[in-house]
């Protein structure tokens, strides 16, 4: 199967979406259920965090900045063919960022107003060569790379600690029912601290979607072939080892979820990612359908809202937070995925997009208009 093959979409960039969206809602939960320190936690939920921060962590937001500078170029292309304005382009980032400022009323890691801030720096390469989008990209993975290693040289120099900061707010303000208050506590404290983060972060996603950028001109043209995948999976899968025992051995140590911990679960990210998106090329070249994945990828934003919500609805019917071990949390999010796999399914067989692309669609471009782009 050619990577590129189509209907109306591509089906890779779907499937990939879907399967980044599944990891993305595993690192999410421990988040979404209340921060607890590694070392306060049993047996069980101390090795799934060990197993999420070898597999998971930072591993797939990754993938979906990469797909993110992938969809650019797609869409700035379709914006070519139809003779349209870049303002097109604009007013969709403005919609997202609409978005993730609502989003970071009911949760802190929204990721959807850094990508929207941080797409708006990719009209600056809407003219630019494929080569000068990859050198500029792997520039800022090298500042990220060298910020990170600063980061980790300090903790070993002056003593690591952990960087787990549970918040005893939330936890008041869910145990006593008090949602008015939790919505306000967001809007007043989270929020502006997560648009302060966008800052610090900018620099890696955009060079992430910079060498999406890169990946969709390049291989549009001539699509890898299956050879050069298969090396590329066993490449970036050796490379990730170095990292990914570094982690273990950190987690055997006295701060498992401390800065030293982050540098390597980063580092691993870089890797990893790599050869997940390889596998999942693999996957489809053998035959595999991935259809679970590929309905989960057509309504990624719907989804990803929508496990917020849930797990907001969780928190606050059983006044927990910062008390649910992992192991429990990891049934939820199975059990989640599962619904929404089926829910996707369903719900695409009505109609032609998720509801929340479609009003994404709608602002876009009109609501008339967006029936005929």
């Amino acid at each position: 199967m050619n990577l590129m093959e189509r209907t109306d979409r591509i089906v890779y960039l779907d499937v990939l979406r879907g399967f980044a969206l599944c990891g993305i809602l595993f690192v999410n939960m421990p988040s979404f259920l209340g921060e607890r320190l590694t070392s306060e936690m049993g047996q069980a939920d101390r090795m799934l965090r060990l197993l999420f921060d070898l597999l998971i962590q930072t591993k797939f937001y990754t993938l979906f900045s990469v797909l993110f500078g992938a969809g650019f170029i797609l869409f700035i292309d379709r914006l070519r063919v139809k003779g349209k304005s870049l303002w097109v382009f604009v007013r969709r980032l403005s919609i997202l960022f609409v978005f993730g400022l609502i989003h970071l009323l009911f949760w802190k890691g929204d990721i959807l107003q850094t990508y929207a801030l941080s797409g708006f720096f990719l009209l600056l390469f809407v003219k630019t060569r494929p080569t000068t989008k990859l050198f500029i990209g792997i520039a800022l993975q090298l500042y990220t790379f060298f910020l990170y290693g600063s980061i980790y040289m300090y903790a070993r120099s002056v003593g690591d600690q952990s960087i787990v900061e549970p918040d005893g707010t939330i936890q008041e303000l869910v145990a006593s029912r008090q949602f008015i208050d939790y919505i306000s506590y967001h809007a007043t404290v989270q929020l502006p601290q997560a648009l302060s983060n966008t800052l610090t972060i900018f620099p890696e996603i955009l060079s992430l979607f910079l060498i999406g950028a890169y990946l969709m001109e390049r291989f549009t043209i001539r699509p890898p072939a299956t050879r050069t995948l298969v090396l590329v999976f066993g490449i970036s899968l050796v490379l990730s080892f170095p990292a990914l025992y570094q982690i273990i051995r950190i987690h055997q140590g006295p701060v498992p979820d401390g800065l030293a911990n982050y540098f390597f679960v980063w580092l691993s990210g870089r890797t990893l990612a790599v050869t997940y998106a390889a596998g999942v090329a693999l996957l489809l070249r053998s035959g595999r359908s991935l259809s679970g994945f590929q309905v989960l990828g057509r309504m990624a934003l719907t989804n990803y809202l929508m496990q917020t919500m849930v797990f907001t609805v969780l928190i606050f019917l059983t006044g927990m937070y910062g008390t649910i071990p992992l192991w429990q949390g990891t049934l939820s999010v199975i059990v989640l995925l599962a619904i929404q796999v089926v829910f996707s399914h369903w719900y695409l067989n009505q109609h032609r997009q998720g509801p929340i692309e479609a009003v994404w669609r709608a602002g876009t471009y009109g609501l008339k208009k967006s029936q005929n782009v």
